[in-house]
């Protein structure tokens, strides 16, 4: 369990932490791990942003229910975010990860972590900005959200250097 938190705290790390250059890290695993992270990603951002929204926000109404509708998709991504944490773990601790952690126990764990570390990245300031966009990507599924997401995150990261420093996103072939 304790590799599986170092892991975790070694991706919200700034990347001068890091002492080796980070690896990209496909899409489609960034897509399974935002999508495994949302429903407590959700949960986390009405929590951490109710002080800063209006009792009637979208957020604040309805993170519950929006939380539960992501679960079945959450569910579904586990595999490759799995794969994706394991290959992070890989990364940061250089070792793998151990077979013993490759249970629903981790599985349990993770999914709180990881979409505690995401909505920590919201700052106050930008809660109403964070409802906006929840508000207007509420209609789309779990999975469409986490390639939305995937995608946004490798535009942000233009020039290459990772998301924070730390996790680069792999860019697409055209033909994909």
């Amino acid at each position: 369990m304790r590799r599986l938190a170092l892991a975790l705290a070694a991706i919200s790390l700034p990347g001068t932490a890091i002492a080796q250059a980070p690896r990209c890290i496909p899409q489609d695993q960034v897509a399974a791990l935002v999508t495994f992270a949302l429903p407590t990603l959700v949960e986390r951002l009405a929590h951490r942003c109710g002080p800063e929204l209006p009792p009637n926000s979208y957020l604040t109404v309805n993170a519950q229910a929006l939380a539960d509708r992501y679960r079945p998709d959450a569910a579904a991504a586990w595999p490759v975010a799995r794969r994706a944490i394991g290959d992070l773990f890989r990364q940061f601790l250089g070792q793998p990860m151990p077979a013993d952690m490759n249970s629903d126990l981790i599985r349990t764990l993770a999914e709180p972590a990881l979409g505690g570390l995401l909505a920590k990245q919201v700052s106050p300031n930008d809660c109403a900005t964070a409802n906006q966009a929840i508000t207007s990507s509420a209609a789309l599924s779990g999975h469409d959200l986490g390639e939305l997401s995937a995608l946004a995150l490798t535009v942000v990261d233009r020039k290459g250097k990772g998301i924070a420093g730390v996790l680069a996103i792999c860019k697409r072939d055209m033909g994909s």
